[in-house]
């Protein structure tokens, strides 16, 4: 059985990093409505499942032919949360992603979300080492990830298109941004210290 859930927490802080899955679901929500973006989550779902356990099953494959590959894999996933953090703390990324993307459809959802390097992070450092011991132990970890994955998808969708139709000022969304950087570091504890 799963040790410790205090994974779900290092999964609520990943999901709600502006990304380029939960940009395309802002800049949807915004062109086409909460009620027709929403009927996107299940591919947006279905690409982080296949993502993740793609990486899961390359660590697998290739953890007795390079022993050190999953420490080299923690460390940039660790590295990649930091430069997430900063990233996040002075960029405005959400309006340049509304003006490249007008028309979005599932499937360019599912390849965004197929592509996204979080798959990497939950893959390799998030998803605790005993999800992958059994079956049930993986049930239960993607549960817990879809019970995560739909109210922040829906956020996203709510929270994006109030900022991309001008509902909130700037100040606030620069606010939210530095907030979810300082939360994302927070929520990340456990797994880098967990690393070391």
């Amino acid at each position: 059985m799963i040790e410790s859930w205090l994974f779900t927490l290092a999964v609520i802080a990943v999901l709600m990093i502006p990304g380029p899955t939960n940009a395309l679901l802002a800049s949807s929500a915004h062109q086409q409505g909460i009620a027709k973006t929403s009927l996107f989550i299940p591919t947006q779902l279905l690409g982080y499942l296949y993502a993740i356990s793609l990486w899961a099953l390359f660590i697998h494959l290739c953890s007795p032919t390079w022993p050190h590959l999953i420490t080299i894999l923690h460390f940039f996933s660790a590295a990649y949360v930091l430069w997430l953090a900063f990233r996040l703390w002075k960029l405005s990324y959400l309006e340049q992603h509304n003006q490249r993307h007008t028309s979005i459809r599932p499937r360019q959802l599912f390849f965004a979300t197929l592509k996204n390097p979080k798959a990497l992070l939950f893959a390799a450092g998030i998803f605790p080492t005993e999800t992958w011991d059994s079956a049930t132990n993986c049930l239960l970890v993607y549960a817990v990830f879809c019970l995560v994955l739909v109210p922040t998808a829906m956020f996203w969708m709510s929270f994006g298109r109030a900022i991309l139709s001008g509902q909130l000022n700037k100040l606030k969304a620069d606010q939210f941004y530095k907030g979810s950087a300082l939360l994302l570091i927070v929520c990340m504890l456990p797994v880098v210290a967990r690393f070391f």
